[in-house]
């Protein structure tokens, strides 16, 4: 058995081509040619320690064919078990198909289950439940970002050569161990605010609008609950949930973090049409670009509906794979962020 892995050294592919290295099997990763790509590899293999058990290979999301030598697919036909697909994303960078060239290497390969990586994000301004088994139901994508992943997971469902997979997460911070990160994304962009927010006085609340609900996991509980899922026997066709079954808001997300920062808490007393006017006041986006908050952070950081997991809860019962609540874990994704990126 071998692996294929798509955007192995973004945020999730670094920590899960180590469970996968557990496995003890090889791992095939696609790297673009370009120094940077190359650099970025190298750095992710001397941190993964797995000697020669992971190999680069040559290939481009948005060339014909991932841009993959003819040679090598024809050398690793029916020995590649599985492909993990986790450069999705790209797709909304330089649209063109690559989640669907890479649907046609996993058939080329004779692959035998093809793992998508989506995120729960293609819900869009859906309200109450957004079950796995929902993909078109009306919802409205604002986000280029949102109407890429749309037509990602149509191109993995479209084709019926590779058996697949889908796996949605929510918004992914630190590891719940160490806080570990490679990238400033989501909520931390809000940490800086509360470091500036901790020389208010914390007896006096903060008050803001409503800002709704969101939805967090870390890092390691994705990798972990994706490797699981995958190894499962039999076919494909399912798609996971990769979301915390808790309902937590945005203010109570914000406040265990105000606590980390010595910061005061908001407390929510304003409509939430107070905040979609503000965000609309002139010279308000460069503002926040001041602190450091892009616009679309805050716009996307909560969401209208709640996200059915029930498929994937299934899939992990039996094992310890469950996402741990953020008040436990809140104080090492804070001292990791002030120790390594302020």
């Amino acid at each position: 058995m071998a692996y294929l892995v798509t955007g192995a050294t973004g945020f999730i592919g670094r920590f899960l081509v180590p469970e996968l290295l557990k496995r003890g099997a090889d791992i095939h990763v696609l790297v673009r040619p370009g120094e940077d790509s190359v650099l970025r590899f190298n750095r992710c293999l001397r941190g993964w320690n797995a000697g020669d058990r992971v190999r680069a290979v040559r290939g481009d999301l948005n060339a014909p064919g991932v841009g993959v030598d003819p040679s090598w697919i024809a050398a690793h036909r029916g020995s590649i078990e599985h492909v993990f697909h986790l450069a999705g994303g790209l797709d909304a960078i330089a649209p063109g198909g690559g989640t669907r060239r890479v649907t046609d290497l996993a058939a080329q390969l004779e692959a035998g289950l093809l793992h998508h990586i989506s995120t729960v994000q293609i819900a869009g301004d859906r309200e109450q439940v957004f079950t796995e088994d929902m993909l078109e139901v009306g919802q409205f994508l604002a986000r280029p970002y949102q109407r890429a992943m749309l037509e990602a997971e149509h191109a993995v469902r479209d084709q019926d050569r590779v058996p697949w997979r889908i796996y949605r997460p929510s918004i992914v911070i630190g590891d719940s161990h160490t806080g570990e990160i490679d990238r400033i994304d989501g909520p931390y962009y809000f940490f800086r605010i509360l470091r500036m927010a901790a020389q208010l006085p914390r007896i006096l609340p903060v008050v803001a609008p409503k800002l709704g609900d969101t939805n967090m996991v870390p890092v390691d509980y994705v990798v972990r609950a994706l490797d699981h899922i995958a190894h499962r026997p039999g076919g494909g066709g399912t798609t996971y949930h990769l979301t915390d079954p808790r309902e937590q808001s945005v203010a109570e997300v914000f406040n265990l973090f105000a606590d980390e920062a010595g910061a005061p808490h908001l407390m929510e007393v304003m409509p939430k049409q107070t905040l979609d006017m503000t965000l609309r006041v002139p010279g308000m986006g460069w503002a926040l670009r001041q602190v450091g908050v892009p616009m679309d952070v805050i716009e996307h950081s909560q969401f209208t509906c709640h996200f059915d997991s029930r498929q994937t809860q299934a899939a992990l019962a039996g094992t310890d794979i469950k996402v741990p609540p953020l008040v436990g874990y809140a104080s090492i994704i804070w001292k990791y962020w002030i120790e390594n990126w302020v």
